[in-house]
């Protein structure tokens, strides 16, 4: 084959060794990728699976195990149309090949599978590719430390799969794991492989097995100052290594876009250049949205708007401001609630509009619905958000705690227990465990309510509503002094709370759930003046 090739919205580079589609590369390791290359060097005929594992496991004993977990990613990435199971004789591509015209020729599929050219060595890297200007990650094949040639199929599907979970990230850019395999085994510092990929950060990991054990440590390098901001060790019995290399990619991504992120936010606020870019401006504004509090709320729009002068079509910062602007309706610091929902929603819809494939803008679009008590479209759009992000942990707590004011109580503590388990470090689980708190209220479990708003506080004593859930809690055990005491808390902090607001950040599907949670809130002593509309 010495042409580059096409086949529905795909193209083929062998000699770039990438996959192209929609323009940009798509995520394909080193094994998958090779397989690709020999079914369509050999369309035209059946390949039995002796034939496959030879050409992409060369003198090496593997089980056949390894080639159907690559077929099978491959039918993830092309389609199951794409590769035809032959009963009892092997596998054959089945979907349409072109060599277009335009194309220029390439040097051949097999020759470059293998080839001890395919990649270029590290020192040969001499010019790196510019920053770019989100930051950017790339992931390394994770090193296999058992000595067992037949585990490195695990070692770099656990890569593969953070990648692509990374790769739908809005807050990084995601170099393709065929660009980082020429580090597969090359001893070369963390700075070295940063400046040849163009990358500030850098994840790598290894994996040892021993005695049906898994033992799996990964790290985040900011390569910035060659330093490691980031790490975690997980231990697991090896019994079902798909389930796990799921469960254990979960958690690792999970873990680490809020560990990336509070980075980001500490090196922008702590920039003193007066000429900040727009990544920086965003990152500023979100470090200020975290402080909670009205004054820190009008810095961020302020920094969000600067951003958007800049870049008026970015979704990370449409979505924020409108997640800004809807913290401040329920929060009840908007001048004007109805026009600051109405500018909110305007936003989070503009940013799904820019990009339908955009997690956190159909995130933001969720939460600003709620200001128009549209529930049912709020929970759509945050499994949306999680179609597109499965490992989208805020996402889930937040479908979550919506199912459990939704009164589907079990469903909505199961997404928000794993969100917490997959994210334990993550800014909100202190809204998270308010959700939790919100079931066990909605069950009328009164007792764990408390415990849960009492965790709540601990992690986030500022936040006024996990007291005002303390408060009715306490008040439906008729621990009437305590409850006072946590409604008293909760006022103090936003003394100036209404009804309007109230209902804004507690959107209950059924009107008594909301009015035993004001029963409470009134037996603590919060005045019906208080909460009049």
């Amino acid at each position: 084959m010495d042409t580059q090739l096409r086949f529905g919205p795909f193209e083929w580079c062998p000699v770039r060794r990438q996959l192209i589609a929609d323009g940009a590369p798509v995520s394909l390791g080193a094994r998958a990728f090779d397989l690709l290359g020999v079914l369509l060097d050999n369309r035209d005929r059946v390949m039995s699976k002796g034939d496959l594992i030879d050409r992409v496991w060369p003198d090496t004993v593997v089980e056949e195990n390894n080639l159907s977990v690559q077929v099978s990613m491959l039918r993830k990435v092309l389609g199951d149309a794409a590769i035809a199971t032959i009963p009892g004789r092997g596998y054959k591509w089945a979907l349409p090949v072109e060599a277009p015209d335009n194309l220029p020729p390439a040097a051949s599929t097999a020759a470059s599978i293998h080839s001890p050219t395919q990649a270029p060595s590290p020192a040969l890297s001499s010019v790196a590719p510019p920053r770019r200007a989100k930051p950017s990650i790339a992931v390394l094949p994770f090193a296999n430390l058992s000595g067992a040639a037949e585990q490195d199929y695990f070692a770099d599907g656990l890569a593969e799969d953070i990648v692509a979970s990374l790769s739908r990230s809005p807050w990084l850019f995601v170099v393709a794991s065929s660009s980082s395999l020429q580090f597969r085994d090359a001893q070369v510092a963390p700075a070295v492989v940063c400046r040849a990929l163009g990358v500030q950060y850098l994840l790598r990991g290894n994996v040892r097995m021993a005695e049906q054990r898994l033992r799996i440590g990964v790290e985040l390098i900011d390569c910035d100052g060659d330093e490691v901001v980031w790490a975690e060790r997980h231990d697991r019995p090896a019994l079902d290594l798909f389930e796990v290399q799921d469960e254990i990619a979960a958690k690792i991504v999970g873990a680490l876009e809020p560990a990336f992120l509070q980075r980001e936010e500490h090196r922008s606020v702590n920039r003193t250049s007066c000429d900040l870019q727009q990544w920086d401006l965003l990152m500023r504004a979100r470090w200020h949205y975290w402080r909670s509090s009205k004054r820190h709320s009008l810095e961020a729009k302020q920094l969000l708007e600067q951003a958007l002068r800049l870049h008026p079509a970015d979704g990370a910062a449409l979505s924020l401001l409108a997640f800004c602007l809807a913290t401040d309706v329920w929060s009840g610091w908007a001048t004007n609630p109805k026009s600051a929902a109405v500018e909110a929603r305007q936003l989070a819809t503009r940013a799904v509009a820019i990009d339908d494939r955009d997690a956190f803008a159909h995130f933001a679009l969720a939460v600003t619905l709620l200001s128009f008590g549209e529930l049912d479209a709020a929970i759509a759009e945050q499994r949306r958000a999680l179609a597109i992000y499965p490992h989208f942990a805020a996402a889930a707590a937040e479908l979550g705690r919506l199912l459990a004011f939704s009164g589907e109580t079990d469903e909505g503590c199961r997404l928000i227990r794993q969100a917490i388990t997959d994210s334990p470090t993550d800014p909100r689980s202190a809204l998270w465990i308010f959700g939790l708190g919100i079931a066990s209220f909605v069950d009328r479990r009164y007792a764990d309510a408390v415990v849960q708003a009492r965790r709540a506080i601990t992690l986030r004593s500022d936040w006024f509503f996990n007291h005002l859930l303390l408060a009715t809690s306490l008040a439906h055990l008729d621990d009437n002094a305590a409850a006072r005491q946590a409604l008293a808390e909760g006022l103090r902090l936003l003394p100036t709370l209404t009804l309007a607001a109230w209902r804004a950040g507690h959107p209950f599907r059924r009107e008594a759930d909301r009015a035993r949670y004001i029963e409470g809130l009134r037996a603590a002593g919060w005045s019906v003046q208080a909460v009049a509309p």
